[in-house]
């Protein structure tokens, strides 16, 4: 085998390797993000008063981020990613909601 093809495949194993360890540290990262995101959705929906226009999707949402800061410090970080995620739409969904309710 000559030098060149060697180098080669070195590279690309090589490469292979690396973006597997990416990919697999991605995984396993709190979702900081995530969690953020969904606290920021549900000050805004309180902002847009959903408390009391859309108060069971905006307490559901709620109880989803709790749930995702028990699963974050149980190390779940996948599980909390969803439900930070789910907390996030819920909180969204009741903005909309208070919104609407306040144009109609």
């Amino acid at each position: 085998m000559s030098f060149a093809r060697l180098h080669k495949r070195l590279f690309y194993i090589t490469s292979f390797v690396l973006l597997a360890w990416v990919l697999g540290a991605c995984a396993i990262t709190a979702p900081v993000q995530e969690m953020s995101n969904a606290r920021q959705s549900i000050q805004a929906a309180q902002d847009a008063n959903a408390e009391k226009l859309a108060g069971m999707v905006l307490a559901e949402a709620k109880q989803r981020l709790k749930s995702a800061m028990r699963e974050l410090d149980a190390g779940e970080y996948d599980r909390a990613r969803i439900l930070a995620l789910e907390a996030k739409h819920l909180a969204l969904k009741a903005r909309q909601i208070a919104v609407s309710t306040k144009t109609n």
